[in-house]
């Protein structure tokens, strides 16, 4: 099973009709939201209203989203483990701890190839907290996370994790293992991505109040969402492997530009809202 490291930053990607649907019943939770809501603002985004309403429906087979009635639907229990997972990014970095050498590991079961479904959730959940593939069926991440193993275990079978996989703290491995641990992170690369992500806010806090508000509320939600990702995927290593920490000031300036994404937001989805 493949799993990358987080990628290089270059420019804000394309935002599918299945993530804005999410993004929608998300920030709503746990209220619901009429689909005339989400259809109508999404047109003025650049969405078909087949794409949307396909995408509603998936979410709901998925069970990721239910209907509440006709015509309304709002986030389903089982996304919830998500939509705190993605609103962990201002405390993020309170995450961690010292190092002090050791490892958990996860050892894996295989997964059929068949069952996307399961083999996507088990990745996504390595990904979210930081592990990387040491060899077939072990991956490994530092020992430095404020919570403990039992804890962590619990987090990632809420993140979708495969039942069978063990988790376990371990400490002594030979040189050469350690060796070839403390280079399955590439940093360069996480640290040119927060250098991009900082001049790509920097320039989209320059333009958005100019721009007409859906293509503010267009650029805002996607970049955003972009720099979201990389915030809450960054593996939090230990200054042992990664020194120099431009996530503290990449959080800060996430801060600054979401206070400004939440007003244009407001009066975007206001068009749209039904009136009391």
């Amino acid at each position: 099973m493949a799993m990358n490291a987080n990628i290089r930053y270059e420019t804000p990607r394309a935002l599918s009709a299945r993530e804005l649907v999410i993004d929608f019943i998300s920030s709503r939770w746990p209220r619901e939201m009429p689909a005339r809501v989400i259809v109508d603002s999404a047109l003025a985004l650049g969405f078909s209203e087949q794409s949307v309403r396909m995408a509603l429906t998936r979410l709901v087979e998925e069970g990721l989203a239910v209907t509440v009635e006709r015509g309304i639907y709002k986030l389903a229990p089982s996304g919830d483990a998500m939509r705190r997972e993605v609103r962990k990014w201002r405390s993020i970095l309170d995450s961690t701890k010292s190092w002090t050498g050791g490892w958990v590991g996860i050892y894996e079961v295989p997964i059929r190839r068949s069952d996307r479904a399961a083999l996507r959730r088990h990745e996504q959940a390595l990904r979210l907290r930081g592990f990387r593939r040491l060899t077939a069926g072990l991956s490994i991440r530092p020992a430095n996370l404020r919570d403990s193993t039992a804890e962590l275990r619990e987090q990632l079978r809420a993140l979708g994790l495969h039942p069978n996989a063990i988790v376990a703290l371990f400490s002594d491995l030979d040189e050469a293992t350690r060796a070839r641990a403390m280079k399955l992170w590439d940093t360069k690369a996480l640290l040119d991505s927060y250098e991009q992500l900082m001049r790509a806010i920097d320039a989209s806090m320059g333009r958005v109040d100019s721009l007409p508000l859906a293509a503010a509320a267009g650029e805002t939600l996607v970049l955003g969402r972009d720099v979201l990702r990389h915030i809450n995927l960054d593996p939090l290593l230990p200054e042992e492997l990664m020194p120099e920490r431009p996530l503290r000031k990449l959080v800060r300036t996430m801060t600054v530009y979401d206070a400004v994404a939440r007003q244009i937001w407001r009066r975007f989805m206001s068009q749209f809202e039904p009136r009391p």
